[in-house]
């Protein structure tokens, strides 16, 4: 009886270390077959309009290094602009973003969410200005050719597009695990889905969309995970996430295990939230209508975070060594498997020392994981901002200090409140 209660639970875990494994190698070699589209040609290129709005909860020195960087595009600056929600900056911070030709709206909450700033700025745009609203985190630092990049994929009216997140900094152990941990989701849950025709997985920014859309999305989030809700929001419409792998933003990768910890716990908490109704609309709306995105959305919710599914692969695989467990082999090859699969999704720019030693830290970070889950409750009951450092290791083309003196000032926008 023991034996086979033993052989039973052995059995459950092999299903689901098996589907987590076989779902992301399979994805990981669809990545090595991802084709980007081209652009057109003959063809006359339409210049869309773009606004690019920067949520900015503190961190009053970030938000003026990002705008500074972020003001000067390879795109004409009569169809973008920069759009900066002020939420508990100084005055004098305001004053200096307004030295710039952007527009700022200060808003005020009683608890602050990043859902709550992008409503209200949508409120404060007028109608039929910009046909496309491009949201980046306090942090991110577009590549000069970002907007180029993304006009060109979104010539016929497309309605989302995900633009390719890289790491700013590589300053600590967590910092470029943080960084290659993006670059196996880029691979995976990007390039993999899109090589196959699949929507693929927002990041929360460096990402397109429609006006239109946008503002129907956002009408019906209200959570702390705003980049969950939406994606639901668009497999539930039978609308496509497409990929530009082109399209660069640098982002900021934590720095160390508390900051780490904070964001993780965050993150498992919004990959489980409405885990029953998704799993069952998706599942449903498959079988009725064939909607293979929101199948896909709803199995990544049984996907452990990549630092578990290493970590768990590799400790089961120590089963081979005692008979008395049947599918130790098994676990072994599929340890095998994972690796193989990672690595794959690994540019081969970002092997070098500093990742080598790098992962002497994923010990560290897979039991940071698993304190994750046990905190994971109460994660998503408040708003809580990832503390952001001043950087420098950006591709700086710009200096900080009033580099467009002959410009008009900018737009200050009447404060808004809850």
């Amino acid at each position: 009886m023991a034996n086979f209660l033993i052989h039973s639970i052995e059995f459950v875990i092999l299903l689901w270390m098996s589907f987590n494994v076989l779902y992301v190698s399979f994805f990981s070699i669809c990545g090595l077959f991802y084709k980007r589209q081209k652009p057109p040609t003959g063809k006359r290129i339409i210049l869309n309009r773009f606004v690019l709005i920067v949520p900015s909860y503190k961190n009053d020195q970030v938000i003026l290094d990002s705008v500074s960087k972020n003001i000067d595009q390879n795109y004409p600056s009569d169809k973008f602009k920069l759009f900066v929600i002020a939420d508990s900056l100084q005055p004098e911070t305001i004053e200096k973003l307004l030295s710039w030709p952007i527009s700022v709206l200060p808003v005020s909450f009683d608890e602050s969410t990043k859902a709550k700033a992008l409503n209200k700025a949508l409120s404060a745009l007028p109608d039929n200005t910009f046909e496309y609203a491009v949201v980046l985190d306090i942090d991110n630092v577009m590549g000069e050719n970002f907007l180029h990049h993304l006009n060109v994929r979104l010539q016929g009216r497309e309605e989302v597009i995900q633009g390719y997140r890289t790491a700013k900094n590589a300053d600590t152990d967590f910092a470029v695990l943080d960084g290659i941990s993006e670059q196996i989701n880029n691979h995976i849950f990007r390039k993999g889905h899109a090589a196959i025709n699949l929507s693929s997985t927002l990041t929360g920014s460096a990402m397109a969309i429609r006006m239109d859309v946008f503002r129907k999305a956002m009408k019906l989030v209200h959570t702390t995970v705003e980049d969950k809700e939406l994606e639901f929001y668009f497999m539930n419409n039978n609308i496509k996430v497409l990929y530009e792998p082109n399209a660069i933003v640098y982002d900021e990768k934590v720095q160390d295990s508390a900051v780490f910890l904070k964001q993780r716990t965050r993150w498992i908490a919004s990959h489980y939230l409405n885990f029953r109704e998704i799993f069952s609309q998706g599942v449903t709306n498959f079988l009725l209508h064939r909607n293979a995105d929101f199948l896909d959305k709803a199995l990544q919710r049984l996907i452990l975070p990549r630092v578990l599914i290493i970590g768990f692969s590799f400790l089961l695989s120590f089963l081979y060594f005692i008979p008395l467990f049947n599918f130790g082999p098994v676990f072994f090859y599929l340890f095998i498997l994972c690796s193989f699969s990672f690595l794959l999704a690994i540019p081969s720019r970002f092997v070098d020392k500093k990742l080598i030693h790098a992962i002497l830290k994923l010990p560290y970070a897979f039991l940071l994981m698993i304190l994750a889950y046990f905190k994971m409750n109460n994660s998503l009951k408040i708003f809580s901002h990832t503390q952001h450092s001043f950087d420098s290791t950006t591709p700086n083309k710009v200096e900080l200090v009033n580099k467009f003196p002959k410009q008009p000032k900018g737009d200050l926008l009447p404060m808004l409140s809850d």
